[in-house]
C-alpha cells in the first residue's frame, strides 16, 4: 500500500511502512525505516540507518542525517536539514530552513527548535512546548531554569553558561517562558 514517486531511490534492507508516501526523486538510505503513513516530500534525503515515525512528515528537499530518528507524527519543513544521530520526538515540528546540527535533541510536541552549538560534549538546542522554552542536550530535555540551575553549578561549563545567556535571549524575543511556573504567575 505505500506509494514510491518517480525517481525515487530505496537502499538495500530499507522498510517502508504501510500507506507510506515516498516523494518523487526522494532517496532513502540503506537500513532506514519509513513508517506507516509516513510522507517524505520531494527530493528529500533520509540517511542511511535513519528512522522515520509513523504519520511523519518530511518536506521537500529536507535532509535526515544518517542514524537519526524522527518520532511518530513529526514534522520537518521543506528545505530542513537534521544532522546524523538527531533525535526529534514525537509530534514536534521543524520549521522550514531549519538546521538542527549532530546528535541534537529536540523533546515531544515541540516547535521553533533553534540549534544553540555544540559545546562541552553536547549539542544544546531550545524549543517551546505550551509556551515553556525547553533545553535538549545528550539525553536531557529540560525547562531553560532547569537547565541554567543544572550547569550554573557545574565547573568547567564555561561556553555552556554562554549558549544559555543566549537561550535566555530567544526565549525572551520568542516570548517563551523559562520555566512552567513562569506560565502560571
Amino acid at each position: 500500500g505505500a506509494r514510491i514517486g518517480e525517481w525515487a531511490s530505496i537502499g538495500e534492507w530499507a522498510s517502508i511502512g504501510e500507506g507510506a508516501r515516498i516523494g518523487e526523486g526522494a532517496s532513502i538510505g540503506e537500513w532506514a525505516s519509513i513508517g506507516e503513513w509516513a510522507s517524505i516530500g520531494a527530493r528529500a534525503s533520509i540517511g542511511e540507518g535513519a528512522s522515520i515515525g509513523a504519520r511523519a512528515s518530511i518536506g521537500a528537499r529536507a535532509s535526515i542525517g544518517e542514524g537519526a530518528s524522527i518520532g511518530e507524527g513529526a514534522r520537518i519543513g521543506e528545505w530542513a536539514s537534521i544532522g546524523e544521530g538527531a533525535r526529534i520526538g514525537e509530534g514536534a515540528r521543524i520549521g522550514e530552513w531549519a538546521s538542527i546540527g549532530e546528535w541534537a535533541s529536540i523533546g515531544d510536541k515541540s516547535s521553533g527548535a533553534i540549534d544553540l552549538g555544540f559545546a562541552e560534549g553536547y549539542r544544546k538546542c531550545i524549543a517551546e512546548v505550551d509556551g515553556v522554552a525547553y533545553i535538549g542536550a545528550g539525553c536531557r530535555w529540560f525547562t531553560l531554569a532547569d537547565a541554567i540551575k543544572h550547569w550554573s553549578s557545574k565547573e568547567g561549563r564555561d561556553i555552556t553558561n554562554c549558549l544559555m545567556m543566549s537561550a535566555i535571549h530567544i526565549a525572551a524575543i520568542k516570548g517563551w517562558a523559562s520555566s512552567h511556573d513562569e506560565v502560571l504567575a
